[in-house]
């Protein structure tokens, strides 16, 4: 059977390397958010994740 996730991001449908990493959040969104009271559900393939990653003004990779 074919895969019908893709990266919430960039639209790509997600490959088992995708899966492997499962770069994905999930949860409601809180008060005083644009989006109160939503759930949230986001799955990203590892480029996109690359992408976020870097695009942060503070590094949020912790050695």
């Amino acid at each position: 059977m074919a895969n019908k996730e893709q990266c919430s991001k960039c639209g790509k449908f997600l490959d088992l390397w995708d899966f492997q990493e499962d770069f994905s959040l999930s949860r409601f969104l809180g008060y005083g958010t644009k989006y109160d009271g939503e759930r949230l559900e986001i799955k990203l393939c590892c480029e996109c994740m690359e992408k976020l990653i870097d695009e942060c003004k503070i590094s949020p990779i912790k050695i």
